[in-house]
């Protein structure tokens, strides 16, 4: 027999049965095994024992699988940690219940499970040689990419990320079955991310889309992509930055286009370009054309030219660079994370005025919601090699204890609306500023790295 590796595995389910036995077959192949019966405390049992391996029961209660997965993969002592979904029926209904979980049907052979364990743990011990494929979108383009991986039917992630624009492109045995960036899906998110023609790609094979919502044929939409993109720069020439703010003109009524007539409507309130463009269902260019019409009907009017903000001057960087470290736990390696709380209406035009600071790249995936807030990255902050989290907090009482587990490499919480009682563990800091323009975000943020940890 192969010499043993002890693995920490962690096993949730409320069936003290299946407990039992599936901790007695693991540590007989010398693993160390902790158990819990509900999400919460599982996963306060993955942090603390930093989980390489995670067998979780579908039906698991507290938190649903889902979310328990969410908050293993978001927190980065347990980001790592192989994930078995365990349950009865079909592995693909399991599979599709939680993409990101290795399904085990019930009932099983504990021994079995076990062997299985063994495997991921001997893998995860061998030196990893990183992603298959990773480089610069100036040498290989996006394009070129899914052609490659159309011809070589290939399975897996293709992740982009430009200056100010990141997504993730999913494919399946060679066709594009899904997209992402940000805010925006499917082939919206596509054509955006295709368009990029400078930044980083990294391609991790294997990965499947959590739900596959393009449909047509890879060569279609490649070829699409070509002739949008180049309308796209011939139409961004009369069009203003994202970050302008529009509003309607008065005393003038839309034109007939009902696209046009439906964005005018909905300027009753004024809103950025860019905000318009996420917002409409419709593709990007689409939306540019009805946007242009508004404009050389003098239906709409800039309210306010988009300028984007620095965080800080050149000469102010080294402080600043300092004091988004002093931001990051000591002991803790990569980025350091500032939470953010409040209603989802107030993260989110947070989210929009961090938006027109220079140095914030958003995440390649929106927040989701959570209670009556949001949950999850809303973007990093860069500054000269530095990087510092924007984390999205829940904001309901019931969730509070959880931010700690959330903020492992953090210190601070930023709290738009007044939180009651204190957190022995982390700082709140009240938001006293405006904070929902560009200028406002940037001196609540400036407010917060001042603060002595």
């Amino acid at each position: 027999m192969s010499e043993s590796l002890e693995g920490r595995v962690l096993v949730v389910d409320e069936d003290y049965d299946t407990l039992d036995v599936l901790a007695e077959a693991m540590r007989r192949h010398g693993h160390r095994v902790v158990l819990a019966t509900d999400g919460r405390s599982g996963l306060a049992h993955a942090v603390e024992m930093q989980a390489e391996v995670v067998l979780v029961d579908r039906d698991v209660r507290v938190l649903d699988v889902r979310t328990f997965v969410d908050v293993l993969t978001e927190n980065p002592r347990t980001q790592g940690a192989h994930v078995f979904v365990l349950g009865e029926g079909d592995p693909s209904e399991l599979s599709a219940l939680e993409p990101r979980g290795e399904p085990i049907v019930k009932p099983f052979h504990a021994e079995e499970v076990a062997a299985r364990v063994d495997e991921v743990v001997r893998a995860r011990r061998e030196p990893t040689s990183g992603p298959e494929l990773e480089g610069e979108l100036e040498q290989v383009g996006a394009f070129d990419l899914l052609q490659v991986f159309a011809q070589s039917r290939r399975t897996g992630l293709l992740r982009i990320e430009g200056a100010a624009l990141s997504g993730e492109i999913f494919v399946r045995e060679g066709r594009v079955v899904s997209a992402r960036s940000n805010v925006v899906v499917a082939e919206k998110a596509l054509f955006r991310l295709l368009a990029l023609s400078e930044g980083q790609f990294v391609f991790v094979p294997g990965r499947l889309a959590d739900k596959e919502r393009i449909d047509s044929g890879t060569d279609h939409l490649l070829m699409e992509a070509v002739r949008r993109t180049d309308e796209r720069a011939t139409l961004a020439a009369e069009l203003p930055s994202t970050s302008t703010v529009l509003a309607p003109l008065a005393g003038k009524s839309a034109p007939k286009d009902p696209l046009a007539a439906a964005i005018h409507e909905a300027l009753i309130a004024p809103k950025t370009f860019g905000e318009i463009l996420d917002e409409r269902p419709e593709l990007d260019l689409e939306v540019m054309r009805a946007v242009a019409l508004l404009l050389r009907d003098e239906a709409i009017q800039v309210l306010q030219p988009g300028v984007r903000v620095r965080l800080c001057e050149p000469e102010e960087e080294p402080v600043v660079r300092g004091a988004m470290v002093r931001m990051r736990r000591p002991g803790v390696e990569g980025a350091g994370r500032l939470g953010v709380t409040g209603s989802a209406a107030a993260v989110a035009r947070f989210h929009r005025a961090l938006g027109g600071l220079e140095e914030f790249f958003d995440a390649p995936e929106p927040p989701t919601p959570a209670g009556s807030g949001l949950f999850g990255l809303l973007g990093r902050l860069r500054l000269g090699g530095v990087e510092l989290e924007v984390f999205a907090l829940p904001s309901d009482p019931s969730l509070r204890p959880w931010w700690a587990a959330f903020l492992t490499q953090g210190r601070a919480v930023l709290a738009l609306e007044s939180v009651e009682g204190g957190d022995a563990e982390l700082r709140i800091i009240e938001a006293e500023e405006v904070w929902d323009t560009p200028a406002g975000a940037t001196e609540i943020l400036r407010a917060v790295l001042a603060r002595r940890p």
